[in-house]
């Protein structure tokens, strides 16, 4: 159980570290479609025996035909997407929106795609979209406008990370596919995207300090493409749905390491911002696990 419980912590840390890290890589130069690039190489590479043990002639069993939804979905387009917004925005803002965005997104889907109503209850809707609009509305006052005067747009590309990531969550509940095999196809996508990039960019990427290289890779290709799903999976195994609720560290952590390792500034309308998303998370969450939510339909939220 206190294993259990750590593996969710730690997992949440992982996702909420992934923007500071990307941070980093953009003031030591490496773009989106860098940072991107180290990520799918070293986890591809790290995971082919994996999946060519594993991948078969109907792609894990899932076909495809489906096998190419979810690469779309959750592959390098989604982290060039998520990445993106961090050149703009404060690394902070992509652990509160995200984060937030996502169980409200997954569902609408659910119910307009599907047909079927999960519950979010009132008071963690207007908590989630409360802290977001706050989050907002910290940027309408001029909050980081002078070192990050277009923040407004990397806050759109985190709307559209929680929108692609919320179609994916509901694409790998409702074809029952398995957490591994999932993983196994995502990283499929890794030569999809590697080849085109070597042949376009060449190695130039390498002239990098090697210290970000490292951090890049190691952060983005292992403790997120891989740690995080293993750790969180561990704890599911565990403590069954009740893991989904580590969901709700993300943005009291994200906003932690922000303010600490970049030096974001920690005005009261993000701390309120974060306090907001983060109970809004518990809320929703405790009350989908109990199965006593009254209102608004919902689906499950882990970041990648």
């Amino acid at each position: 159980m206190r294993l259990a419980v750590l593996y969710g912590i730690l997992a949440a840390l992982i996702w909420a570290g992934q923007p500071v890290v990307s941070k980093f890589g953009y003031h030591a130069g490496l773009t989106a479609v860098d940072q991107t690039f180290l990520r799918y190489a070293t986890s591809g590479l790290l995971l082919l025996p994996y999946v060519v043990r594993r991948c078969g002639r109907d792609a894990f069993g899932l076909g495809w035909g489906r096998a190419a939804v979810l690469m779309l979905a959750a592959g390098p387009l989604y982290s060039l997407v998520l990445i993106g917004g961090v050149a703009w925005a404060p690394a902070a803002h992509s652990s509160l929106i995200y984060p937030a965005l996502t169980p409200i997104f997954g569902a609408l889907l659910m119910k307009w795609l599907v047909g079927r109503s999960e519950h979010i209850p009132l008071p963690g809707l207007a908590l989630l979209v409360g802290g977001v609009v706050i989050v907002g509305f910290a940027n309408v006052l001029g909050h980081n406008t002078q070192s990050l005067p277009h923040a407004w747009r990397g806050d759109v590309l985190f709307v559209l990370a929680a929108l692609i990531w919320a179609v994916y969550l509901l694409l790998v509940r409702r074809w029952k596919a398995d957490p591994f095999a999932v993983v196994g196809i995502v990283q499929m996508s890794a030569v999809i995207y590697v080849a085109p990039y070597l042949a376009l960019k060449g190695f130039a990427v390498f002239h990098t300090d090697w210290r970000q290289l490292i951090l890049q890779a190691l952060y983005l290709g292992v403790g997120v493409s891989i740690g995080a799903v293993t750790l969180i999976n561990l704890a599911v195994r565990e403590l069954g749905a009740k893991a989904s609720m580590f969901t709700a560290l993300v943005p009291p952590f994200g906003v932690g390491l922000a303010v600490f390792l970049l030096g974001e500034p920690a005005t009261p309308l993000v701390m309120l911002g974060t306090a907001a998303i983060g109970a809004g998370l518990a809320w929703s969450l405790i009350a989908k696990v109990r199965g006593i939510a009254p209102s608004v339909a919902s689906a499950s939220t882990s970041p990648e």
